[in-house]
């Protein structure tokens, strides 16, 4: 089975995709930016050397000039103006050397070093001697300017392949922006089309099914796709709309089993009041006493079936309401079995109780409740007679109450359910009457006092129910301690 991917998981997915891509466009802003800005340091580097070098033969030019004119004049003012000249021809000659940018470039600048201070030798030599023109003046001068002009060419054919370079690296830029760009609107893309896909289409979906959800309706199932929380929630609500299926089935089969029993009360309650109507002679008095028996019984039947259901409602309304007090809880078993004791010839009921007394914390109409419950099944359920017994003890700072019978059982896949309201054994439920109601309120009465109940079966066999309340300080009362309000006397 393949692992289904968690919402976070899927927008993590879009994010991080979206992230790399969004990283990929940035450095190759970056690498794209560098490279253009040492391309134009390149060419502000040529620049500088052209100008360098410009300077450096209007200076020499300059120089030259004021040379042939000193030696012509002889004034003064000429030979400042040389030393000016020449204080310009080393400081341009020293920022040519600064702006080399190649070995190549490199060797050219020397030569026209050379070629200036060669040419600079020879004018300090014929200085001193007035009227005498430098004879080879112009020849020096011509070297030193065909090397500067040579150093310039360098630096136009340097300038022009940074320019060529630099118009590469700009097209590059355009068709990796524009790759970029169109990565990033596919991604885009393809994060919406998956969020549409795997997130919108489920929601809708379940909201569909939200819609169309009526109660007695058949569920409308949301199907199960889209992420994991997704999916989660969709397989939560199927569950829900299928529990209040079963509710709802549970439900009509619950009417159904109380318009059957209380069919049986009602036919006896008719044929026992069929005796009294008028001008209809009276049967014999031991008739009567047997039909208004009938009645009793099948009025007690039905006023159980009432209590049963108002105790539902109370609970399912949260407003089960417990009158605790300090109990012995050997009166409330007692009670119980003497209760029962003649309702069957063919059941014989024993109890088993402690010495001491049992007191818990409880309300005893409650726990009477419970227990006539219990032993009512216990008859009930045993329809070919047989043992049923009730046994009281105390055991790690809990009283326990243990009711088994030798009836017809419980198969195992039934044992939760019957603690279920309405919910009643499949193998007796069309042989034995009942509602459905008494176990389910009993759960709920004794986890009310802060304990449990549980069963054990085996089918054919008998059944054995054992409830548990907790004693007051978690230990048998026996040992101590404030005395009930309402002891068990004795027997």
């Amino acid at each position: 089975m393949s692992r289904v991917m968690s919402l976070r998981g899927l927008l993590t997915t879009i994010a991080g995709v979206l992230l790399v891509l969004a990283s990929l466009i940035a450095a190759a802003l970056i690498i794209i930016t560098s490279r253009m800005e040492r391309n134009n340091g390149q060419l502000w580097q040529a620049v500088e050397s052209v100008r360098a070098v410009e300077q450096l033969e209007i200076a020499l030019l300059l120089h030259n000039r004021e040379q042939r004119l000193l030696a012509l004049t002889g004034h003064p003012a000429h030979a400042q103006a040389m030393q000016r000249a020449e204080e310009e021809l080393h400081y341009w000659l020293k920022q040519a050397g600064v702006f080399v940018g190649s070995p190549a470039e490199m060797v050219i600048v020397n030569e026209v070093t050379a070629g200036v201070e060669n040419y600079l030798r020879r004018a300090a030599e014929h200085q001193s001697r007035p009227g005498d023109l430098l004879s080879d003046g112009p020849e020096l001068i011509t070297q030193a300017l065909n090397s500067s002009e040579a150093l310039i060419e360098v630096n136009f054919a340097d300038a022009r392949a940074v320019a060529n370079e630099t118009d590469r690296w700009d097209a590059l830029a355009n068709l990796l922006g524009l790759g970029l760009i169109a990565a990033m609107a596919i991604g885009l893309g393809l994060g919406l089309w998956t969020v549409r896909r795997s997130l919108y289409h489920p929601l809708l979906s379940i909201r569909d099914a939200l819609v169309r959800f009526r109660p007695g309706t058949s569920p409308e199932v949301a199907p199960e796709v889209g992420p994991l929380e997704l999916r989660e929630i969709a397989h939560e609500f199927n569950q829900m709309a299928e529990r209040l299926k079963r509710q709802r089935e549970v439900q009509l089969s619950f009417i159904a089993g109380v318009a059957h029993d209380l069919r049986n009360p009602l036919g006896a309650l008719k044929l026992g009041a069929s005796t009294m109507r008028p001008g209809q002679p009276l049967p014999a008095e031991e008739k009567i006493r047997e039909r208004f028996t009938l009645i009793v019984r099948q009025v007690e039947r039905l006023e159980r079936m009432v209590e049963d259901l108002l105790d539902t409602a109370r609970i399912e309304a949260g407003r089960l309401e417990l009158r605790l007090e300090r109990y012995d809880l050997r009166g409330l078993v007692h009670e119980a079995v003497a209760l029962h004791q003649g309702l069957s010839p063919a059941h014989e009921l024993v109890s088993q109780l402690p010495e001491k007394a049992v007191s818990v914390q409880c309300d005893p109409t409650r726990i009477s409740q419970v227990l006539n419950n219990l032993l009512s099944n216990a008859i009930k359920y045993s329809p070919e007679g047989g043992l049923v017994s009730v046994e009281l003890q105390t055991t790690g700072g809990e009283a326990q109450v243990t009711v088994r019978d030798s009836g017809v059982g419980i198969p195992s896949t039934e044992r939760e359910s019957i603690f279920e309201p309405f919910r009643r054994s499949t193998s007796n439920r069309d042989t034995i009457p009942g509602v459905g109601l008494g176990l389910s309120v009993a759960r709920r009465i004794i986890e009310a006092h802060g304990g449990r109940i549980a069963v054990e079966s085996t089918p054919g066999v008998g059944s054995t129910f054992h409830f548990h309340l907790p004693l007051p300080g978690g230990a048998p009362s026996g040992s101590g301690g404030a005395p009930p309000e309402r002891p068990y006397g004795a027997q």
